[in-house]
């Protein structure tokens, strides 16, 4: 990796990765890590003291890890719980007074309905989507502040002077996925599912408008001066976290539909190349759907996490805590406009409860006129919900073969927002 700080995501996982026990990116192993990349380029390794931390004792290499654990977990908790296309596709028969009845609704693309596709029947799809992140909690990625100082002392110990260092980072990440699914039904009522992502992590960064300010021992600015403009980027691909869900159909009527549901998340991403989470997740949720042209349908559920060294803000061995997680939400229906053209509409909600998060500060550290009060990034905590809108269309070209394309739109700035993210998909249902 060259130098460069790789992203506010890549800041993130720098909490884990120079913490003692944790990720060491002093090792040859982890050196060619994404994670590694912020504290190089920040010049976290060799300073004294990062701003705003809220500790004076805090070191540049303590306080820029504390920044990293929380751009790190909010990437990692949301990345490993994208929404992914369904299982839901093509028509859905059934049975009124005995006499089988085709509803040509092709279902909902990122969300679930209640009904299972029947015994020995097998459904394969596969989806592609790109996410361009561009903002943290509102803190837009293209200028990223983070400052820190470095005092000089006389062989004796007397301080000399303290160089003030102000960074603005310009941060690029995009996530390309690709995901197979494949459904297997095993009885009437019970199916079970396994979405096995493929991923591939762009980041970038320019480290620009980079200026020194050199303040002396009584705290007058003696000058000032700029520094050249660097920019480093990185990549990583592979498979990503793996979802295995078993679903069972607990009531149904001549239309309506009610299943209970359980997503079991495994840590079989690198969660050092941000293509993980590294940790274990648990999702039971509840779907309920009721057939016709217009089809309402809901799934309220909620996720929980194992622990993963991404999220260590003691810095320590054993300070492991869990993936945030909390309660989730899809409200939609699907409208069969024609006889194989389904429009569909969702909104998605996801929760996550005490999860550390980024803010803006601005610290002044000097009381001469000359030197500015210095903006700098700064750790929080805090619950928050992100929320999306889902819209797209499905068709069914030939027998049971069916195309999607949609484009999910988040509708706040919690957590990492993405600009607006199209999605393809190819399905069939044997």
């Amino acid at each position: 990796m060259k130098r460069g700080t790789l992203q506010l995501l890549l800041l993130a996982a720098l909490s884990n990765c120079l913490a003692m026990g944790q990720i060491n990116c002093t090792s040859t192993a982890a050196q060619g890590k994404l994670v590694c990349q912020f504290p190089f380029s920040t010049g976290a390794l060799t300073n004294d003291t990062a701003l705003g931390s809220g500790q004076a004792s805090t070191t540049a290499l303590q306080s820029a890890v504390a920044v990293a654990t929380s751009l790190n977990i909010a990437m990692a908790s949301q990345v490993s719980q994208l929404p992914v296309a369904s299982a839901s596709a093509g028509t859905v028969v059934v049975y009124k007074a005995g006499v089988p009845e085709t509803f040509n609704n092709l279902g909902p693309i990122l969300t679930d309905r209640g009904q299972t596709i029947g015994k020995g029947k097998v459904f394969i799809g596969f989806s592609a989507s790109q996410y361009v992140f561009t903002s943290i909690n509102g803190n837009s990625l293209r200028a990223l502040p983070f400052s820190f100082s470095r005092s000089a002392y006389t062989s004796g110990g007397t301080l000399q002077s303290t160089t003030y260092t102000l960074e603005s980072f310009d941060l690029a990440f995009k996530l390309d996925q690709l995901v197979a699914i494949g459904t297997v039904g095993l009885t009437n009522r019970v199916d079970v599912t396994a979405i096995i992502p493929w991923e591939r992590v762009s980041l970038g960064d320019t480290v620009g408008q980079s200026t020194n300010y050199v303040v002396e021992a009584n705290n007058v600015l003696a000058f000032q001066y700029p520094l050249p403009s660097t920019y480093s980027s990185g990549t990583a691909n592979g498979i990503g976290d793996a979802t295995f869900n078993v679903k069972a159909l607990l009531s149904s009527g001549e239309r309506a539909s009610f299943s209970g549901e359980m997503d079991v998340r495994t840590p079989t991403g690198d969660d050092q190349n941000f293509l993980g989470s590294g940790a274990w997740g648990f999702n039971p949720f509840l779907v309920y759907s009721h057939l016709g042209k217009v089809s309402p349908h809901a799934k309220v559920g909620y996720q929980w996490n194992t622990k993963t060294e991404l999220n260590n803000p003691s810095e320590t061995a054993g300070g492991n805590k869990s993936l945030p997680g909390g309660l989730q939400y899809d409200f939609g229906a699907d409208w069969a406009m024609a006889k194989r053209l389904t429009v569909a509409g969702d909104l998605l909600g996801s929760q996550y409860l005490n999860t550390p998060a980024v803010s803006r500060s601005s610290v002044q550290v000097s009381s001469s006129s000359s030197l500015p009060a210095l903006e700098t990034s700064t750790p929080i905590s805090s619950s928050y919900t992100i929320s999306n809108l889902s819209a797209g269309l499905k068709v069914s070209p030939i027998g049971k073969l069916v195309i999607a394309g949609n484009v999910l739109v988040q509708l706040n700035n919690n957590g990492l927002h993405a600009r607006p993210t199209p999605l393809v998909g190819i399905s069939y249902k044997f």
